[in-house]
């Protein structure tokens, strides 16, 4: 069967924006550049499906797919991914995230679907919840491999993990690393002062939006302030409310630093009271979610990723090809990502955290090369060519 004559059905749990979900745009893209016929699947009607729409990107709403875990609404949601299985008839099922890994795969064994591929961006059964959420999550994953033709897994550790766990689909195992378009992504990026200027604006929007009082001047951000860049959904696995009180211990000996912390969430009102609580108003800013808002990294001087779980981060990719030094915790692909050329945290430990804060701060020589040798890094190790190389190559039946 040619690739024009391919139909291709592309199912994420959420609409709304994420790394996931940008991915997910970009493989319909791809799709459609290579002649797939393509249909994207969510829940809901958020950014995700306000993009395919403005790129012409057929978008099926999923009405009764839900992120927590619902026996009936997950056994109602197998009943509505089945029916459009059936009716829409994909050659393939590209499956995202652990709950459609899961209930996709059984209604792409229930509809027939020829090949069903999954793509799994990081185990949820590492998430920060209980021993039994962590039991029941990896049985899922065991039990329904074999339901999967290919699981596509972005990092080696993810994929020693699988093995360990017995997570074996009918095919196999594949490591396909996420990729950019060096060229192509650098050319979206705001220039320096641009990219700056607009930082500055979101750091006074984020500082006045929780507080009546004019912001000081002593406070404000200037283009020689230290400007510390995260850009983050405010969910529990970001860890943000620990990267607080490490911004609270890192402020002690870089009082002049600032953080601006990009993104929304179901954490919000918890990170804005603990803000106050450590005294840190004038010291983060949430000014919310900004679309593209990677477009902005060149006018930052650190980008932090806290987070005590990970798959292969967008983000830090990101940053890295805006030549930003990076931190970031190990967990998930970050250690593997990031090598030499930038700074490891350990989840969960604050101190942690606020000692590379303060080291990457307080050696900006080191910072700037680390910088440098990250675009390099993302140009030799990570290349969306290679990507999408390997991901159609699994996609088309053998």
């Amino acid at each position: 069967m040619s690739d024009a004559k391919r139909r291709l059905l592309i199912v994420i749990t959420l609409s709304e924006w994420g790394g996931v979900q940008s991915y997910v745009l970009n493989t319909a893209k791809e799709a459609l550049k290579r002649g797939y016929d393509i249909l994207v699947a969510a829940s809901g009607h958020g950014e995700l499906a306000d993009r395919c729409e403005a790129d012409v990107i057929p978008f099926h709403e999923l009405h009764q797919l839900k992120r927590e875990l619902s026996p009936i609404a997950d056994i109602s949601a197998v009943q509505e991914l089945r029916t459009l299985m059936k009716s829409w008839k994909p050659d393939v099922v590209y499956l995202h995230s652990s709950k459609v890994g899961v209930v996709g795969s059984i209604a792409a064994k229930l509809a027939g679907v020829p090949r069903v591929v999954y793509r799994i961006a990081g185990w949820s059964f590492l998430d920060p919840v209980s021993p039994l959420q962590k039991s029941i999550r990896r049985w899922s994953e065991r039990l329904t491999a074999k339901l999967k033709d290919v699981i596509i897994i972005l990092h080696p550790n993810d994929h020693a993990l699988a093995i360990t766990s017995h997570i074996t689909p009918r095919e196999k195992l594949v490591v396909i690393s996420n990729g950019v378009d060096l060229k192509k992504f650098e050319t979206s990026f705001l220039s320096r002062a641009d990219a700056r200027a607009r930082l500055e604006t979101l750091w006074e929007a984020g500082i006045r939006r929780t507080s009546s009082d004019q912001q000081p001047q002593s406070h404000a951000v200037t283009p020689s302030t230290p400007l510390v860049l995260t850009i983050a959904n405010f969910y529990p696995t970001k860890n943000l409310l620990g990267y607080l009180d490490a911004i609270a211990m890192a402020h002690r000996t870089r009082p002049e630093a600032r953080f601006l912390v990009i993104g929304d969430g179901e954490e919000r009102q918890a990170l804005e009271t603990k803000r106050t609580a450590l005294g840190l108003e004038q010291v983060v800013s949430f000014p919310g979610a900004i679309r593209d808002a990677s477009t902005l990294l060149p006018g930052a001087d650190l980008f932090t990723l806290p987070s005590l779980k990970e798959g292969m981060p967008w983000v830090i990719l990101e940053a890295m090809a805006a030549g930003l030094p990076c931190i970031a915790t190990d967990v998930g692909a970050n250690k593997w990502m990031i090598g030499s050329v930038g700074w490891i945290a350990q989840p969960g430990n604050p101190q942690s955290v606020a000692n590379v804060i303060v080291d990457a701060l307080s050696n900006p020589d080191k910072a700037r090369k680390n910088g440098e040798a990250a675009i390099q890094n993302v140009a030799t190790r990570f290349t969306a060519e290679k990507m999408w190389k390997d991901t159609f190559d699994v996609l088309q039946r053998p």
